[in-house]
């Protein structure tokens, strides 16, 4: 009787060991839905135009361009965007390697190789890192990501970037450099 109820305690032990191997997952709310796992579109080579009162408001290239359905995200490989004013003339335009947006929350996210030239302003901006709400029109960097700007003759940098498109005002955290170019009256741009 002893040999036996060791054997069956050795096939309950090796039953109990084996069962998380074998049994089915009881935590349902962790499994991701697969809308937001694949996208709902992938294009490569993709033209995207955004019209308003029949102009064109907004237009996007880029080489791949994913879209997801469940929270309205795009991603898209080396984009070049433009923005068009209301009478339909260039505002602005730009690239980035990667580009990461939220229709819903009106987020954008800009990485890598950074350009971006604002016409209306005369001023381009580069940086590796950029964040811009467009509910709040607020344009950040990362706390620790080199922004550049130039504007007519003049170019700052620094660190802790944000920009406010309401007041058309930016401001640098730290590590701030910048040269001014001064032309005399005689000199031709």
């Amino acid at each position: 009787m002893f040999f036996y109820s060791k054997k069956v305690k050795k096939s309950v032990i090796f039953f109990i060991a084996a069962l998380p191997f074998f049994s089915c997952s009881l935590n349902y709310e962790t499994e991701k839905n697969s809308e937001e796992t694949v996208p709902e579109f992938f294009f490569t080579g993709a033209v995207f135009n955004r019209y308003k009162d029949n102009k064109i408001s907004i237009q996007l290239e880029a080489d791949k361009l994913e879209q997801y359905k469940a929270d309205g995200s795009s991603y898209a490989q080396s984009a070049q965007f433009k923005t068009y004013r209301d009478d339909g003339t260039l505002d602005t335009d730009g690239y980035c390697t990667l580009l990461a947006s939220s229709t819903n929350d009106e987020k954008y996210s800009l990485f890598d190789g950074i350009s971006i030239n604002v016409y209306s302003q005369d001023l381009k901006i580069t940086a590796q890192s950029l964040h811009f709400n467009g509910k709040t029109e607020q344009l950040t960097s990362g706390r620790n990501e080199k922004v550049t700007i130039s504007r007519k003759g003049t170019t700052v940098s620094g660190t802790g970037f944000s920009a406010s498109g309401v007041s058309r005002k930016f401001n640098f955290e730290s590590q701030i450099s910048g040269s001014v170019v001064d032309k005399e009256d005689g000199d031709k741009e």
